[in-house]
């Protein structure tokens, strides 16, 4: 005889549930699929009465997805947590040899009479676009042409900011005219005076981009700097595709736009001055 009614599942016993609401969230669909698995795990865990008290170590959840890369599932735990899937209600305690506790945030907390409703925040994270004007990245939308000039040469100097470009280094923070004399000291003239100011703003525009096989050189130490992962680190912190920079550094040639910000990322870990130390 067919039953009759709503279909239902043929648990055997108690089973936990996901709202529709949840997997038809924006969020959701940006989420990795270690932190899906991660996050059933959580449910799991979730008795009916526990919520804001759920207790896991990340060794625990490693144990229970089957997968002991503790990096990649704190860095899943954290991504759960910035989209509103999970908040962190206490934290460790070593010296007492407790976890962290979480919360579900599409599901209730409290006990009888003091039930507090689901918050839900995961439905108003939304992804953040980055803008590019021109394929290049830039500081501001409004970004400043200057043209510098010096006798025999034209200088043509795309900077970000309304007055002067910055470049972060291990020593502090030094101008777009420093960084050039950093950058490619060992190709312009020297044959006037190198301890002016006014010299340092005289540096034609190719000076900001050292020759091609110099930068691979660049990148190929900076990436042994970083040892294991070191590419895509530097792909990252340069927002460089990771196939072009390993392309790159196998000896093909790297797109003009993507230079400068390569460049950056690199003196940001070693010091042009230093490289050939």
């Amino acid at each position: 005889m067919a039953q009759k009614g709503a279909q239902k599942p043929d648990h055997g016993g108690i089973f936990y549930i996901r709202p529709r609401r949840v997997t038809a969230s924006v969020a959701w669909k940006w989420l990795s699929f270690r932190a899906r698995a991660i996050l059933d795990v959580f449910q799991y865990a979730h008795d009916g009465a526990n919520n804001g008290e759920i207790a896991f170590g990340i060794h625990d959840i490693g144990t229970a997805i089957g997968n002991q890369n503790h990096a990649a599932n704190s860095r899943a735990v954290a991504e759960l947590i910035e989209k509103g899937f999970l908040e962190c209600t206490s934290d460790a305690n070593r010296a007492q040899a407790k976890v962290r506790t979480y919360r579900i945030t599409f599901i209730s907390t409290g006990e009888a009479r003091k039930i507090v409703p689901a918050t839900h925040e995961y439905e108003s994270w939304r992804p953040v676009q980055k803008r590019k004007f021109g394929g290049a990245r830039t500081a501001t939308q409004n970004p400043v042409s200057v043209a510098v000039t010096a006798p025999r040469v034209k200088v043509s100097v795309a900077v970000t900011a309304p007055t002067e470009s910055h470049l972060r280094t291990e020593d502090g923070f030094c101008s777009v005219a420093e960084t050039a004399l950093i950058l490619d000291n060992h190709s312009r003239d020297r044959s006037g005076p190198e301890n002016t100011s006014s010299v340092l703003l005289k540096l034609p525009a190719a000076d900001l981009r050292p020759e091609l096989d110099t930068l691979r050189q660049w990148v190929r130490e900076v990436v042994d700097h970083h040892g294991f992962g070191g590419a895509r680190r530097l792909a990252h912190d340069a927002d460089v595709p990771e196939p072009a920079l390993s392309r790159f550094r196998s000896g093909k040639s790297l797109p003009d736009h993507y230079r400068i910000a390569l460049q950056e990322a690199c003196a940001r870990v070693i010091p042009f001055n230093r490289l050939a130390a």
